[in-house]
């Protein structure tokens, strides 16, 4: 069952649901994945499930073995990216496409940095992205920015654009901090929903509404999502500069101080209005969905202007 304030016991039952799911499809197949693990062990059940029995033991994994902790391209993973290209809507720009790439040592550094900050500021999320995301695979093209893919379950993909500074301002290791929130809270909902959906069936019938993260419509599923990351992300930012407030006088304050209100003011307008439109269709959410919808709006209160 998914909380909107980080909750390490019941990602872990959650994760641990996810793995007997897959354990379950390999031995109902027959088929031997004892040195399968983690978003392998995922891609190899997902292989099964859709007949792509060839793949089944091409999982190699080269993370680190360390949560949280980067990895290099490997054959199932790319046929993730590859998925999320195809999921691209029509007509949106995929100049550049979207690769694996291995991670540099200064980038590595700068993941270690985001970590750090996560530490410091919301020692409880880090606590469990630390469960739910294994490894932090590494894009490089212009047309995904982002993304998690159920079929390989722990893993979530990122821009090496996010590790550096942005346009207005936001440090490189605040920017893939906030990504590591995003795509982790996505890989938490995608567990949390195996056991306790968040939407009734009725949802089913109802045509895709536009959502703050996308251009094109989407289906109420990915716009809870959406509330429920845009709602985390705020609260990263909130903490980010409750600590620059608490540790230094305003003179003292980083050049990145504005970038980072500006940066928590977008985000909770977006997550009210996610919350807004799914207030709209709330026949279409269980009592859980409802719950942390209650959450979003509890968490967000602070950042009330």
């Amino acid at each position: 069952m998914l909380r909107v304030a980080p909750d390490a016991q019941a990602t872990r039952r959650d994760e641990e649901a996810v793995r007997r799911v897959a354990e379950g499809v390999l031995a109902a197949a027959g088929v031997r994945a004892a040195a399968a693990a983690g978003p392998a062990l995922v891609a190899a059940a997902f292989a099964v499930q859709t007949a792509n029995l060839p793949n089944v033991t091409a999982g190699t994994d080269t993370a680190t073995g360390e949560p949280l902790g980067p990895v290099g391209p490997a054959p199932h993973l790319a046929r993730s990216v590859e998925r999320a290209l195809a999921a691209r809507p029509r007509g949106a720009d995929l100049t550049g496409g979207s690769r694996l790439v291995g991670w540099e040592r200064a980038e590595r550094a700068v993941l270690d940095d985001s970590r750090d900050r996560l530490a410091a500021a919301w020692p409880e999320m880090l606590a469990e992205l630390r469960i739910c995301v294994a490894q932090v695979a590494l894009l490089e093209g212009r047309a995904i920015d982002g993304f998690t893919d159920f079929a390989t379950h722990g893993a979530v993909y990122v821009n090496r654009a996010r590790l550096g500074v942005s346009p207005r301002g936001l440090p490189g290791p605040v920017r893939f901090a906030e990504a590591l929130v995003h795509e982790g809270t996505h890989t938490r909902c995608n567990a949390a929903q195996l056991s306790s959906p968040f939407l009734t069936s009725a949802a089913d019938g109802v045509d895709p509404v536009r959502t703050p993260l996308r251009a094109d419509p989407r289906p109420l599923a990915g716009l809870f999502q959406q509330a429920v990351v845009l709602t985390r992300c705020t609260e990263l930012y909130r903490r980010l500069l409750d600590a620059e407030h608490t540790t230094a006088t305003p003179a003292e304050h980083t050049p990145a101080t504005p970038a980072l209100a500006a940066r928590r003011d977008r985000l909770s307008s977006d997550a009210r209005q996610a919350i807004g439109t799914l207030r709209q269709h709330g026949g279409s959410l269980t009592a859980h969905g409802l719950a942390v919808l209650g959450e979003c709006d509890a968490l967000l209160r602070p950042t009330a202007v």
